[in-house]
């Protein structure tokens, strides 16, 4: 990874982080039934403070001190959720978002937390397969607990197809 800094965010870094992730989202255009996910609505600003303000949005920089991805999360009780991973489509493929991960998991860590968790599509390399590859299980259906099944479900109500989502958790204890 050439000349890439991960940091966490600061309150300046939350208007940046719309565009990287509306960037991001353009690779969606490569599955016909997903397409629409590259003009659909990101994160807000004002949403990304928040994460930001809590010490749980973590930013990668190129050489030039340019935001090129991040990772928005929230600790939910013992766990850290990942709600957004994004990278600027022309810095995908580099490592920048297993850097990410690794911070958040760094993070998770020693704020003592037991997981993290996630929702993503079910067999695209830059999702599912992407998040196995760095340690996360997909949970069965029966392992789904609330709060997951409530994301899940609420992801369905805004357009998202349900049958081809799913949960993934990071289990700390066992990974440490």
């Amino acid at each position: 990874m050439a000349e890439i800094t991960i940091r966490l965010a600061v309150p300046q870094d939350a208007g940046r982080l719309p565009e990287v992730e509306r960037s991001a989202g353009q690779i969606f255009r490569t599955v016909a039934d997903l397409a629409w996910i590259a003009d659909d609505a990101v994160m807000s600003a004002e949403a990304h403070l928040a994460s930001i303000v809590a010490g749980t949005s973590w930013v990668a920089l190129d050489a030039t001190g340019e935001v090129v991805g991040f990772l928005s999360a929230e600790r939910i009780d013992t766990e850290l959720h990942v709600w957004e991973l994004a990278v600027r489509a022309d810095r995908q493929g580099r490592g920048i978002g297993t850097h990410l991960v690794g911070a958040a998991i760094g993070h998770a860590r020693a704020s003592g937390l037991r997981a993290l968790t996630l929702t993503t599509f079910r067999a695209l390399a830059w999702n599912e397969r992407f998040y196995v590859r760095l340690g996360f299980v997909t949970l069965e259906d029966g392992a789904i607990e609330g709060r997951l099944r409530a994301i899940l479900e609420r992801e369905g109500i805004h357009g998202l197809p349900i049958a081809r989502r799913c949960a993934m958790r990071f289990d700390l204890i066992a990974s440490s």
